[in-house]
Formats: C-alpha cells, sequence, structure tokens
C-alpha cells in the first residue's frame, strides 16, 4: 500500500465541519470529501485506515458524494476515488439548490393564494392571526401601513406600542393615501402632542375627536385591521385579521363613530399656526389662542393636558378659561363649548 502523505491524514470524524451542509453534505461526507481532495486516488481501503470508519460506511459515504458530483470513481484492478473541481461541483449544486428554492416559492405563492381564498369565502369565516408581544403588533402596524394602497382608518387611543411620532403617515399622505384619524382627549396628555396632530391635519390626514373609543386599531383599505386584545398596559397580545364580516363590521363601526366626532380644524391645532385673518375669523373679540383653547375644552381634553399642549401654568389656564367664560356668557365649559359650536369657533 502506498504511503499517504502527512497532509493527507483525516482526523475523526467531528461535528464542527458542516460548510457543505447547506448544499445536502452531511459532516461525515464532507470530511471523507476532504480526504479524497488532499490526496487524489485514494482507496476505500486507504480512508478506512485514515478515518477508523468501517469499509461499508466510507462506501456509502463516497457514493453519495459521487451522486452530488463531487468525487469521481477512477477504474483500474483497485479502484480509486479523485475529488471533482471544487469551485464548478459546488456552483453546480448551489444552482440545483436556488431551482428547488424557486419551486419551493411558486409552491407557497399558490399556497397562500389558497389561503387566501378560504379567508375571503363567506362560509369559511374570517382569518385570525394572534399577535404575541408588543414587538409583533408594532411591526405588522408598520407593514400594513407600507402594504396601504388607499386608505388607513385609525382609532388612535393609549396605551402606545410605537413612539407616538408615525414617520411613515407623511410620506403616504404624500402618495395619496388617505388617513381618518379619530382620537380621544388622553392621546393629547404627552407634550407636543399638539403641535404633532397639528403638523399630520396639514400633511392631509383627516381627524377627529370622541371623548371615548371602545379600543384602537389600524384597519388598511377596507380589508385588513391589527388591534390588541385588550387595552391593559403592556399590550401583550394583539390579532391580525383579514376576511370579509369582521373587517366589514370594523369599517361600519368606524363611519358610524367618525359621523359623530368632532372634525378638527387644522388652525386651532398647532402652536405654529398663523393668525387668521381679522375679517375671517367668527369670534369677535376672541384671539387665536382663545379658540385654541376652545377647541381643547370641546375635544374634553383635562385643564393639565390643556395648560401641557398650551405651555402653561393649570393655574394661567384657569384664569384664561374664566374669561372666556365671560366672553361667551356661560356659565360652565360645556355651555362654552356649545356657544363656541354654535359661532363657529371650534
Amino acid at each position: 500500500m502506498r504511503q499517504l502523505p502527512e497532509t493527507a491524514k483525516i482526523d475523526p470524524v467531528q461535528e464542527d465541519g458542516r460548510a457543505l451542509e447547506i448544499v445536502g453534505v452531511s459532516a461525515f461526507d464532507e470530511r471523507i470529501y476532504r480526504g479524497v481532495l488532499a490526496c487524489p486516488g485514494i482507496t476505500v481501503q486507504e480512508l478506512v485506515m485514515r478515518t477508523g470508519e468501517s469499509a461499508g460506511r466510507v462506501q456509502s459515504s463516497l457514493s453519495r458524494l459521487r451522486a452530488k458530483g463531487l468525487v469521481s470513481r477512477l477504474w483500474g484492478r483497485a479502484p480509486r476515488w479523485t475529488a471533482t473541481n471544487p469551485g464548478t461541483a459546488i456552483r453546480s449544486l448551489v444552482r440545483d439548490m436556488q431551482s428547488e428554492l424557486d419551486l419551493l416559492t411558486d409552491t407557497a405563492d399558490e399556497l397562500e393564494a389558497a389561503f387566501r381564498d378560504v379567508g375571503t369565502d363567506p362560509a369559511g369565516g374570517d382569518q385570525l392571526e394572534v399577535l404575541a408581544g408588543p414587538e409583533e403588533q408594532a411591526r405588522w402596524y408598520v407593514r400594513l401601513q407600507q402594504e396601504a394602497k388607499e386608505e388607513v382608518l385609525t382609532f388612535d387611543r393609549p396605551p402606545y406600542v410605537l413612539d407616538y411620532h408615525n414617520p411613515l403617515q407623511t410620506d403616504l399622505l404624500r402618495n395619496g393615501v388617505r388617513y381618518r384619524t379619530i382620537y380621544v382627549p388622553e392621546a393629547f396628555d404627552h407634550a407636543g402632542a399638539l403641535d404633532e396632530v397639528g403638523s399630520l391635519i396639514r400633511a392631509g390626514e383627516e381627524a377627529r375627536i370622541l371623548p371615548w373609543l371602545p379600543f384602537k386599531m389600524a384597519l388598511v383599505d377596507r380589508s385588513r385591521a391589527v388591534m390588541p386584545l385588550h387595552m391593559e398596559p403592556p399590550l401583550t397580545r394583539g390579532v391580525l385579521i383579514r376576511g370579509s364580516t369582521m373587517v366589514v363590521a370594523l369599517v361600519e363601526l368606524f363611519e358610524r363613530l367618525w359621523r359623530e366626532a368632532l372634525p378638527v380644524r387644522p388652525e386651532l391645532w398647532s402652536q405654529g399656526s398663523p393668525e387668521l385673518a381679522p375679517d375671517s375669523d367668527p369670534g369677535a373679540g376672541l384671539s387665536l389662542d382663545d379658540r385654541r383653547l376652545l377647541a381643547l375644552l370641546a375635544a374634553g381634553l383635562k385643564d393639565d393636558a390643556i395648560a401641557r399642549q398650551l405651555g402653561t401654568s393649570p393655574r394661567s389656564l384657569r384664569r384664561r378659561l374664566r374669561h372666556l367664560l365671560d366672553e361667551l356668557n356661560a356659565e360652565t365649559r360645556f355651555q362654552a363649548g356649545a356657544q363656541a359650536s354654535r359661532r363657529g369657533l371650534v
């Protein structure tokens, strides 16, 4: 038997040789392959001596490597084995794997189409996917907006799973996606909320306010919705809804509450808004700041939240409010809101 060079020694098979597993070559087969690659013309018996494995196991490995085009058998009195060009052989395996992945992708598309057909079948009911954790809910909220083509309907109320600022919305508004949002007063409890909503409205958002919403949700193109399964923070579980009947019901609920909600006038909802021209101001004797205060009162914001948005103290706010009540000849905040609405001030 010929003497193998020292560099051709094959260490006992270990599990760390896994570079070729991605193309279907096991760790053991890869080490046999490396042994053949290091010593062209090696025999089965020589491989057995170098590995300590049985002849049957080595022969089976060589057969698998040959089927993948990695080794070739040299005929003669004692059959010997040699490696094929590694670059050519491995690239061929990668191409074969890519073809299989393409076929798998096509199959996934077909199965997804069938899944959607079942999901939109009235007899099959709606498709619900439970979203575990606030991160998953946030991811779907962003994804649905990115996929929006026509309209996003939103119930906006705390608690939140994302930062209040929504950079996607301005770009989507610019691209023609319609946003309609119903807020609750608690949505404006944090500093800067007033200016944030004002900038969104100027960008094209249609906004209204209700004193209360049953839950929060985002509904995209009247076909998919994402919403939490409970409203107690943290929002640990949510649901993604695809299908027909439940989404239709959510759209109907949104439209009904939209009709009941108080419209938000953009010039009253931003500290940076320019003053109205005197002849266009129906509130004789009231400044824009006074009208902004009335709008916040009518929206249901509490004194502390209003003071925070207007950058003043609760004590100063109460003095201004007393002045407004006198101007409007009102005894209560409710009467002031009614007077302001009747005179077109909010």
